[in-house]
C-alpha cells in the first residue's frame, strides 16, 4: 500500500474501551503507558492507575478525553515507527489535538494542555446552562432543520457523517424533545451522547473566545503532514490557521462528510482511525470509495 494514498484519522473521545482495537497491536501497551505516565504527571494523577484490563472506566468527562488523546498519540507514533506516514491527517471533533500531534505542529504536552483548556473554559462558560449533544439516524437535513424550527428548539446541526447521519447539540431539554421527534418522524436511531457541553455549536462561542485568549501563548508549529479543517476543508498550513481553527472547532458546526470527500479527490482513499473505538469506520460505510484499515492488519 503506498503512503500517497493514506490518511491518519483521530476519532473524538469516546467510553467505550470494551474491545478496543489497539491491544492485539505489537507494542501498543509499551507505548501506551509510556504517554499515559507522562500525562499523569503532567495533569491528573488519577490517570496513574488507569488500565485497559479494568471492566469499568472512569466516568471523569476530562479524564476519557486524556486517555482518548493518549491511546490515539500512542497509535499514531507504532504506525510511524512502522514505516507508515500518511499524505493527510483529519482530526474528527476532540480528535484535532491528537491529530495535532502526529503532524508534529504541537508537543504531546501542549495537546494535553489544549484538551485541558479547553474543557475547562468552555464549563466555566456554562453558567449553570444544561446542554448536550445527540446523533440522529435516518433523517436527512431538511427534516432535521424543520423539526428544530417548527418547535423553536435551542439546538443546532454539529455535524453530518453521513447523508443520514447528523450530530446535534444544544439545550438539553430542546435536545431531548428533538430526539423523541426524530425518532416519530421515522429516525432509525437518536442516542443522548451524555456529555455536558455543546461542543461545535453556537451555544459555545463565549467560552471559544476565551479558550483562544489562553492559548495564545502555547507554541504551535507548521504541520508537517498535511491537516484539513473539518469546517471548512482548507488545509491548515500554519500557526495562525492552527489557532483559529482551534478556536471554532469549539463552536463551529463541522462537515465529516464533506471533509471525506474532499481527502478522496486528493486520490487518498485508505484510512487509518488511530483511536480506541471504530465509530468513524462504521461511518464510511455510507461514503463510496473508502477503505478503512484494521490497525491489527498495518502492523502485523
Amino acid at each position: 500500500m503506498s503512503d500517497n494514498h493514506l490518511a491518519f484519522i483521530f476519532p473524538a473521545f469516546s467510553n467505550d474501551y470494551n474491545d478496543h482495537p489497539g491491544k492485539n497491536m505489537p507494542g501498543f501497551n509499551g507505548q501506551f503507558n509510556e504517554y499515559l505516565f507522562q500525562a499523569a504527571g503532567l495533569t491528573d494523577p488519577q490517570l496513574a492507575g488507569f488500565n485497559f484490563g479494568d471492566t469499568t472506566f472512569p466516568d471523569d468527562e476530562l479524564r476519557t478525553q486524556y486517555v482518548t488523546y493518549i491511546y490515539s498519540c500512542a497509535v499514531s507514533k507504532l504506525l510511524r515507527k512502522s514505516g507508515h506516514s500518511p499524505a493527510i491527517t483529519a482530526g474528527y471533533s476532540m480528535g484535532i489535538y491528537a491529530a495535532l500531534f502526529d503532524s508534529g505542529s504541537v508537543t504531546f504536552e501542549t495537546g494535553l494542555a489544549l484538551i485541558r483548556i479547553a474543557y475547562q473554559t468552555l464549563h466555566k462558560s456554562l453558567n449553570d446552562k444544561r446542554l448536550g449533544m445527540g446523533t440522529i439516524i435516518g433523517l436527512c437535513r431538511n427534516d432535521i432543520q424543520q423539526l428544530i424550527l417548527q418547535s423553536s428548539l435551542r439546538v443546532e446541526i454539529a455535524n453530518q457523517n453521513a447523508s443520514h447521519s447528523f450530530v446535534v447539540s444544544g439545550y438539553r431539554d430542546d435536545l431531548q424533545n428533538l430526539l423523541e421527534m426524530a425518532t416519530e418522524e421515522g429516525a432509525l436511531h437518536t442516542r443522548d451522547m451524555s456529555v455536558n457541553i455543546s461542543y461545535h455549536s453556537g451555544f459555545m462561542k463565549e467560552g471559544a473566545m476565551d479558550f483562544a485568549r489562553q492559548i495564545s501563548n502555547l507554541e504551535i508549529t507548521a504541520p508537517e503532514t498535511p491537516m484539513i479543517s473539518l469546517i471548512d476543508q482548507i488545509f491548515l498550513s500554519n500557526p495562525e490557521i492552527i489557532r483559529k481553527e482551534l478556536m471554532r472547532n469549539l463552536y463551529h458546526p463541522l462537515n465529516w462528510l464533506e471533509t471525506m470527500q474532499v481527502i478522496l479527490e486528493k486520490k487518498v482513499s485508505t484510512f487509518i482511525e488511530c483511536g480506541p473505538s471504530t465509530g468513524l469506520a462504521r461511518n464510511a460505510r455510507f461514503v463510496d470509495g473508502i477503505r478503512f484499515f484494521p490497525l491489527s492488519s498495518m502492523l502485523s
